[in-house]
C-alpha cells in the first residue's frame, strides 16, 4: 500500500469510530442507523483503503462503545463488524469498477445495506438475546438493520460518495 492509501485507510478509520462512539445511542441494537456506514460507499470512489479504513474503525468503535456488558460479546460486534463492512466494501467497489455513473453507486451501496444487513442482522439477533434477553426473531434483526443501513448507507452515502468523488478526484 502507498503511505497516501494508509493514511486514507487511517482516517477513515478513525472518522467511522468516533462516528459510531460519538452516536452510540443510535448505532446499536435491533434498530439502529449507524451514520458511520454512510462512508462505505467511498470504498466505490478510493477502493481497498477505504475497505480497509471502515473495517478497522468497525472494529475499534463496536469495541468501545458496544452496550453488550460483555468483553466477548463486544468481540463478537467488533470482528462480526469488521468483516460485514469488508465484504460489503469491497463488493460495491467491483460493482462500480463496471463503470461510472450514479446508477451503479446506487447499486453498489444497495449491495453494502443488504450485505451488512444479512450479516450483522444475523448475529445481532443472538448479542440481543444473550446481553438483553431480547428474542427477537431473525428477520426483524435483518430487517431493522437494513431500514437503518437504507438510510445511512444509501440515502447518505451515495451523495457524500459523489460530492467527494467530485471535489476530491486527486486521491484516486
Amino acid at each position: 500500500m502507498r503511505s497516501q492509501d494508509v493514511a486514507l485507510s487511517a482516517l477513515i478509520a478513525a472518522l467511522y469510530a468516533v462516528l459510531v462512539v460519538v452516536l452510540q445511542p443510535i448505532s446499536f441494537l435491533a434498530f439502529q442507523v449507524r451514520l458511520a456506514d454512510a462512508l462505505l460507499p467511498l470504498s466505490m470512489v478510493y477502493g481497498f483503503p477505504v475497505a480497509v479504513g471502515v473495517s478497522l474503525g468497525c472494529f475499534v468503535g463496536n469495541f468501545l462503545a458496544a452496550p453488550w456488558g460483555s468483553l466477548s460479546l463486544s468481540m463478537i460486534d467488533a470482528v462480526f463488524g469488521s468483516i460485514a463492512n469488508f465484504v460489503a466494501s469491497m463488493l460495491a467497489y467491483l460493482i462500480a469498477k463496471r463503470g461510472a455513473g450514479i446508477k451503479l453507486k446506487i447499486w453498489g451501496a444497495a449491495s453494502e445495506a443488504v450485505v451488512v444487513s444479512i450479516i450483522v442482522g444475523t448475529y445481532l439477533k443472538f448479542l440481543l438475546e444473550w446481553a438483553m434477553g431480547i428474542d427477537l426473531p431473525l428477520i426483524l434483526s435483518v430487517l431493522g438493520v437494513l431500514g437503518g443501513s437504507i438510510v445511512s448507507i444509501v440515502i447518505i452515502g451515495v451523495p457524500v460518495a459523489v460530492i467527494v468523488e467530485k471535489n476530491f478526484p486527486r486521491l484516486k
